[in-house]
Protein backbone atom coordinates (compact mmCIF):
# COMPACT_ATOMS: atom_id res chain seq x y z
CA UNK A 1 0.00 0.00 0.00
CA UNK A 2 1.36 3.98 -1.07
CA UNK A 3 -0.14 6.92 0.24
CA UNK A 4 -0.73 8.76 -2.53
CA UNK A 5 -2.31 12.50 -3.54
CA UNK A 6 -4.55 13.10 -6.25
CA UNK A 7 -4.06 16.48 -6.82
CA UNK A 8 -7.29 16.82 -9.21
CA UNK A 9 -9.28 16.40 -5.53
CA UNK A 10 -6.95 18.91 -3.74
CA UNK A 11 -8.93 22.55 -3.58
CA UNK A 12 -4.75 24.05 -3.53
CA UNK A 13 -6.25 27.47 -2.18
CA UNK A 14 -4.86 26.89 1.99
CA UNK A 15 -2.28 24.97 3.80
CA UNK A 16 -3.53 21.35 4.04
CA UNK A 17 -4.56 20.82 7.48
CA UNK A 18 -4.06 16.88 6.74
CA UNK A 19 0.12 17.69 7.52
CA UNK A 20 -0.05 18.41 11.17
CA UNK A 21 -1.68 15.24 11.46
CA UNK A 22 1.22 13.30 10.41
CA UNK A 23 3.03 11.63 13.70
CA UNK A 24 6.67 11.28 11.22
CA UNK A 25 6.20 15.14 9.24
CA UNK A 26 6.15 13.01 5.89
CA UNK A 27 4.36 15.35 4.46
CA UNK A 28 5.35 18.72 2.90
CA UNK A 29 2.91 21.73 1.04
CA UNK A 30 4.74 24.41 -0.45
CA UNK A 31 2.24 27.59 -0.97
CA UNK A 32 -0.97 26.20 -1.41
CA UNK A 33 0.10 23.26 -3.82
CA UNK A 34 -1.45 20.15 -3.43
CA UNK A 35 1.22 18.03 -0.85
CA UNK A 36 4.12 15.89 -1.60
CA UNK A 37 4.21 12.89 0.55
CA UNK A 38 8.01 11.47 1.14
CA UNK A 39 7.82 7.93 0.99
CA UNK A 40 10.56 7.79 2.63
CA UNK A 41 9.30 8.77 6.09
CA UNK A 42 5.96 7.72 5.45
CA UNK A 43 4.65 4.93 7.88
CA UNK A 44 1.24 3.82 6.14
CA UNK A 45 -0.58 4.62 9.04
CA UNK A 46 -3.54 6.39 7.10
CA UNK A 47 -4.11 8.99 9.67
CA UNK A 48 -3.94 11.59 7.08
CA UNK A 49 -6.35 9.66 4.50
CA UNK A 50 -8.98 9.34 7.15
CA UNK A 51 -8.44 13.58 8.12
CA UNK A 52 -8.66 14.80 4.44
CA UNK A 53 -12.00 15.84 3.95
CA UNK A 54 -11.73 16.01 -0.18
CA UNK A 55 -10.82 12.66 -0.78
CA UNK A 56 -7.48 14.18 -2.33
CA UNK A 57 -5.03 11.60 -0.19
CA UNK A 58 -5.69 8.14 -0.80
CA UNK A 59 -4.49 4.83 -0.15
CA UNK A 60 -3.21 2.80 -3.77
Amino acid sequence: MNVVVRSEYCPQNHPCPAIRVCPVGAMTQKGYAAPVIDKEKCIKCGKCVRFCGMGAITEE
